[in-house]
């Protein structure tokens, strides 16, 4: 189970311009750093990236001993987890750390004026193809270069009250150090899918079952359960992050990559958008910073 994505400081560090379009279903937030507050952040966002992977490492360190707690520290002088993730190439980290500041978004910037979404658990364990270079890694001590991606839903949220799901935020999330048309348009043709109830349905439970003895879990589980049933009157919203290194400088007046005021041309999901346009000074080094990756 994930702690709530606090992050106090979020509002001061990345400065948010907001534009709509005319009938209210599109929305787009231009966040900016503040590379003076940047040093203010940097420890408190690197633990909670740290601590979105704990599942993953507890899956990786499972299959050695028997009713192993996910919450116990690890003991034995062999270690699965070793080097996750931060052995990984910096392309496979900028993902996950798009995923990861996806849910962040979520929980910290009133998504489509609501204020109580909150991202269960991140879906980082299920990166067999990546588990399998770890382990590669431990055997021969070679690495390969780019993993493949995770399949599945990058990021899922919700608004649950008295233990139903009322809503659903289906998050693409992409991150890069340079402007990458590509992956803009890639992100709004993945988010126009048209299933109404998350893939990862199935992936979610199977993590909460891991952590039955937090009272929280039991709950969530039953209710990813009552929407996997009754998914047909629960509200989809579609939104998509985009974490990028690199600002618009011709012409002058542009100051995004993606449309102010109306949907990006691939979208074809016919529900309300709104995009998180991230601009951060050198994605690289921050990312190697938050998970601890020499450059």
């Amino acid at each position: 189970m994930l702690p709530k994505l606090n992050l106090s400081s979020l509002p001061l560090w990345l400065e948010n311009d907001v534009s709509s379009s005319e009938n209210g279903r599109y929305k787009h937030n231009l966040l900016r750093e503040n590379p003076d507050v940047r040093p203010t952040v940097l420890e408190d966002l690197k633990t909670l990236v740290q601590k979105s992977h704990d599942d993953a490492r507890y899956r990786l360190r499972s299959f050695l001993e028997d009713n192993l707690d996910p919450l116990d520290e690890w003991k034995d002088e062999i270690d699965p987890a070793e080097g996750y993730p931060h052995f990984f190439d910096l392309t496979t980290l900028k993902g996950y750390f798009g995923e990861f500041f996806s849910g962040l978004i979520a929980e910290n910037l009133t998504l489509f004026d609501e204020a109580h979404w909150k991202v269960p658990v991140f879906s980082f364990r299920w990166h067999d193809t990546a588990f399998d270079q770890l382990e590669m890694m431990r055997q021969t001590g070679n690495m390969k270069g780019a993993i493949f991606g995770r399949t599945g839903d990058d990021c899922v949220a919700f608004v649950m009250e008295k233990g139903i799901i009322k809503k659903i935020l289906f998050l693409e999330a992409k991150c890069s150090a340079a402007y990458d048309m590509g992956m803009i348009n890639d992100a709004h043709v993945k988010i126009s899918t048209k299933n109404l109830a998350p893939l990862e349905i199935r992936r979610l439970i199977e993590i909460l079952q891991d952590y039955e003895s937090n009272p929280d879990a039991g709950v969530w589980i039953q209710a990813l359960r009552g929407l996997y049933r009754e998914y047909k009157n629960v509200d989809r919203y579609d939104c998509v992050s985009y974490i990028c290194g690199q600002f618009p400088k011709r012409p002058t007046e542009r100051v995004c990559w993606m449309p102010r005021l109306e949907p990006h041309p691939s979208y074809k999901g016919e529900r309300m958008l709104e995009v998180a346009e991230i601009h951060i000074n050198d994605v690289n080094k921050l990312v190697s910073f938050v998970y601890g990756k020499e450059e």
